[in-house]
């Protein structure tokens, strides 16, 4: 998965693995809804990872993705555009996920 080593890698434990992730593969993490305390990670190659973390333990792993909705963590590099009204954001290659209305300004401001 990795390809471009201009960004640090995501870096997470699997069991007895380090695995690096290039972070520009990354669209999003969202929460996994039959395990609270996993995740899943979306790609940009429209793949989908299982990791053993929730997002709050990503969120200390690795400060660079924005919390833009309890269920969600984005990449702000990855972001194409944000629908206003319907509050969603979309990512370069298609993909999408909502944005909570409480995180919407805070959103615009750093993508801006």
């Amino acid at each position: 998965m990795q390809t471009n080593n201009s960004e640090k890698p995501f870096t997470y434990k699997d069991y007895s693995n380090t695995i690096n992730i290039n972070f520009m593969n990354i669209n999003y993490f969202e929460s996994n809804s039959t395990n609270s305390h996993s995740s899943i990670l979306n790609t940009v190659s429209n793949q989908q990872l299982r990791l053993n973390y929730n997002l709050r333990d990503i969120e200390k792993l690795d400060n660079r993705f924005f919390r833009a909705h309890r269920s969600y963590l984005v990449n702000l590099k990855q972001i194409d555009h944000v629908d206003l009204r319907k509050r969603i954001i979309y990512f370069y290659n298609g993909d999408s996920c909502s944005v909570s209305k409480l995180h919407l300004r805070h959103l615009l401001r750093l993508i801006d």
